[in-house]
């Protein structure tokens, strides 16, 4: 299940780009929909038909105002934390090869409506999405064999690694451990994803104002 969503991104890119050729904007917003959809939706239909219900992902009916609030606060911690960190490797790349390099965003490729979809991937299916798939499923079940610490660190790995960002790996692999430890701390993935969606909307904000 770790790799499925993996598959479906490389055979949508193999099919929107390398067989129809579409390249365009539209093609971009259409590929981050199919990334979402994939961590999302095989996901949830293995968990429901073998464990018969979603809440082992920590997807449970009911959600407090404490859990929202909760989640935004984390979510200005980790983003806090995640430009420190970028920040910091920044700064080493630059220094061990003399030039400061770019870092990548989805909303900077892509002009004009497009952006506002993309946006919209960003804060409302991302948060939904990832944290499903890297807090509720592969999070969970790390944490059910390890403790804390490790597992924390090893889903906020692979939730940077899935974003294909070299020079944010880091930054991203420190929030993703801190978006597990909210999971941990609230038992619920409300927490998560409203921590999430305010790093999400900040960043796409901070974006939007910069173009």
């Amino acid at each position: 299940m770790l790799l499925v969503p993996f598959g479906i991104v490389l055979l949508a890119q193999e099919l929107v780009v390398g067989f129809f050729g579409w390249t365009s904007d539209g093609a971009r917003v259409l590929l981050s929909l199919v990334q979402q959809l994939a961590l999302l939706l095989p996901l949830v239909v293995w968990v429901r038909r073998t464990r018969g219900s979603l809440a082992p992902l920590g997807l449970r009916r009911g959600w407090t105002g404490r859990d929202v609030a909760a989640g935004v606060g984390g979510g200005l911690v980790a983003i806090v934390a995640g430009v420190i960190v970028i920040g910091l490797t920044l700064s080493v790349v630059e220094g061990l090869t003399g030039h400061r390099p770019d870092v990548t965003s989805g909303l900077r490729s892509v002009a004009g409506p497009w952006v506002f979809a993309e946006a919209l991937l960003a804060v409302v299916f991302a948060p939904l999405c990832e944290e499903t798939f890297f807090r509720g499923f592969l999070f969970g079940g790390l944490r059910r064999r390890w403790r804390l610490v490790p597992a924390a660190l090893v889903s906020g790995a692979f939730f940077g690694f899935a974003h294909v960002e070299p020079i944010r790996f880091v930054g991203l692999a420190t929030m993703g451990a801190i978006l597990a430890v909210i999971f941990e701390r609230r038992r619920t993935l409300t927490a998560s994803i409203a921590a999430h969606a305010t790093i999400n909307v900040l960043a796409v904000l901070a974006l939007l104002l910069a173009r």
